[in-house]
């Protein structure tokens, strides 16, 4: 594992596996020497998936087990994208590692995504199952969790206390209103916490990092180093 200290971790957003990161990961190895994790989910990348049990809690323990058996058991910061908050959220609220900070780019809030909303975004996809399974077992099974995961994000993002840097896009996945809600609940869940910032990128797509990896990895970064501070 390359790096020294304390070790930052990657939780991509529905759909995606690790390469997502791949030019953020760049930028940041010249700026701080920290270890950088990224997997890929069960269902994703290069990653098999025992479909006799695939949920949020059982996935967040197979990183709990993966950061084990590379040796990582003290302080870390999370870095999470979109639907991978839920699984963030979830990893910090097991307390199994003491999570220092984490940074959250346009992630799924408990202000946007209601139960009703659950209900109705995993509808969308229903339609198209049958083709999901054939192309992709990982966000097939995704899909018919989706509501299961998203009450357990809103279940525990409430416990979440510690320092958060929030960015939010404006062009979200979504579009008219729920767009402006999207931005409006990641803007309250901001809010709603001590030590939580907030940087709003109005040209960026839901992948911020793609369209500004730059201001993403100085965002990072700025927290990461704040973080070490405090443990020396």
């Amino acid at each position: 594992m390359i790096g020294t200290g304390m070790p930052i971790i990657f939780e991509s957003g529905a759909g995606n596996d690790a390469s997502v990161w791949n030019e953020l990961l760049h930028l940041l190895r010249k700026d701080i020497a920290a270890p950088l994790i990224t997997y890929d989910r069960a269902g994703f990348g290069k990653s098999g998936i025992d479909t006799s049990n695939v949920n949020l809690p059982q996935e967040v323990h197979d990183l709990e087990m993966l950061l084990s058996t590379l040796g990582f058991e003290g302080p870390c910061v999370f870095v999470a994208h979109s639907l991978g908050g839920n699984y963030a959220m979830k990893f910090i609220n097991n307390n199994k590692y003491p999570v220092k900070a984490a940074i959250f780019i346009d992630v799924v809030t408990p202000y946007f995504m209601t139960e009703e909303r659950a209900r109705q975004t995993k509808a969308l996809f229903l339609k198209d199952l049958d083709v999901i399974k054939a192309e992709s077992l990982g966000f097939y099974h995704l899909v018919l969790n989706y509501e299961h995961t998203s009450s357990i994000m809103r279940q525990v993002s409430r416990s979440i206390n510690i320092p958060l840097t929030i960015i939010g896009s404006g062009q979200t996945p979504f579009e008219g209103a729920d767009r402006d809600m999207f931005i409006a609940g990641l803007k309250q869940f901001a809010g709603s916490g001590k030590d939580r910032r907030y940087v709003f990128v109005d040209h960026a797509q839901h992948h911020v990092f793609y369209d500004e990896p730059q201001l993403v990895s100085d965002e990072i970064v700025r927290l990461y180093k704040r973080i070490c501070t405090t443990l020396e």
